[in-house]
């Protein structure tokens, strides 16, 4: 449908000023991922965990090593997939999988890496097992669905999950934030820890099965980039003890 025909079709409607320019810029709105379609290891290696965001790196480290138990992994983001190629021997004996929603990402993953790839949005694609380990870091800052979202984690989380956001902790914000980026093609969500546990709640988690807290992530980031961020993130933690209520 044309630009005009939209307006006219909202003139008749009497939707006003701002019902036209609504229709517009929804009809102008980009798909989702779009950036992710187009970025290439230059962009991944810019912001890469690694560099930009160490404490964080060092604490999510440490907690993959404490879980002797694990031997099935999903990484939700894997991007150029940073912890199966420069940290294989931590997954050596594990059956890892990474998904991403970009696919210059996968393809680079596939070439450096004899593990399993997978692109694709975690929304849409079948999953059918359950993964020991699934952890994910500045996905959920960029969903579309963030309650979706937490939802299919908690439905395919077996024993453990941990999830970063790096966008920063927000204790007293009563609802998620969620500001639309149309030429990127993506959210930038703040989320709302009250929100977030009612989630987990509801997705089947007894309280006692997930822990919310904030992180120091050291991070490294331009000025440019980093406006608005805190350094500070929010780390979601699950450890299921009890058969799953879905």
């Amino acid at each position: 449908m044309r630009i005009s025909d939209v307006i006219k079709i909202a003139r008749e409607k009497n939707l006003g000023r701002k019902g036209i320019k609504k229709r517009v810029k929804d009809l102008k709105k980009s798909s989702y991922g779009k950036n992710w379609q187009v970025v290439g290891e230059e962009f991944y290696s810019k912001i890469g965990i690694l560099e930009q965001r160490p404490l964080l790196h060092n604490n999510f480290l440490n907690y993959l090593t404490s879980k002797d138990d694990v031997k099935t992994i999903l990484e939700i983001g894997c991007g150029m997939g940073i912890y199966p190629i420069k940290f294989k021997n931590l997954f050596e004996n594990k059956e890892y999988l990474g998904l991403d929603i970009g696919e210059p990402a996968i393809d680079f993953c596939k070439k450096k890496s004899d593990f399993n790839f997978m692109c694709g949005d975690l929304l849409k694609i079948k999953l059918e097992k359950k993964f020991d380990l699934i952890f994910s870091h500045a996905v959920i800052d960029h969903v579309y669905d963030i309650d979706s979202f937490l939802d299919r984690i908690v439905t395919l989380c077996g024993k453990y999950a941990y999830i970063s956001a790096y966008r920063g902790y927000f204790p007293n914000l009563k609802e998620h934030k969620m500001t639309w980026d149309n030429e990127k093609g993506c959210h930038y969500n703040n989320l709302s820890v009250k929100r977030l546990k009612e989630k987990l709640i509801t997705s089947g988690l007894n309280e006692d099965e997930f822990l919310i807290r904030e992180q120091k992530d050291g991070m490294k980031l331009n000025q440019s980039y980093s406006i608005g961020l805190t350094g500070i993130e929010t780390i979601i933690e699950i450890e299921r003890k009890y058969n799953s209520k879905k």
